[in-house]
């Protein structure tokens, strides 16, 4: 095997590891066998007196019915603004807003925690929240 070709092939081994690496999820099973997955979500960043979009993936097997979403442990002064906080299919995406005294923080760990209608299963992830200075 030429050299060239062992490189490349390190390469692309070392690229599908990092990537493996990247999207974190954890998943929780019923009694019936019905599975819920959440997906970690990405880290987001907040300008004081500001919105941002967090997008919110879930996986499931053998659940119907709506899954509702929670964001516990926020940085103070930093809330949901959606009144409606379930996922319908397998995705949703939700509105961060920050006060103009909300607290300066730099990759906070916040909870975002799916939970299903029938079974009450609920599983969770860390979302990691900064909030700036507003521009």
């Amino acid at each position: 095997m030429n050299n060239n070709l062992i490189v490349a092939a390190f390469a692309l081994t070392f690229a599908a590891s990092a990537l493996a690496g990247c999207s974190k999820s954890s998943t929780v099973q019923s009694a019936s066998n019905g599975k819920l997955t959440l997906v970690k979500p990405a880290a987001v960043t907040i300008y004081r007196g500001g919105m941002t979009k967090a997008a919110v993936k879930i996986q499931r097997a053998d659940l119907l019915g709506d899954v509702s979403i929670a964001f516990t442990d926020l940085p103070k002064g930093v809330d949901v603004v959606d009144s409606g906080s379930k996922i319908v299919g397998d995705e949703g995406s939700y509105t961060l807003r920050a006060g103009d005294d909300a607290a300066l923080v730099e990759n906070y760990s916040a909870t975002v925690t799916a939970t299903t209608g029938t079974g009450g299963i609920a599983v969770s992830e860390p979302i990691t929240i900064s909030v700036k200075v507003k521009q």
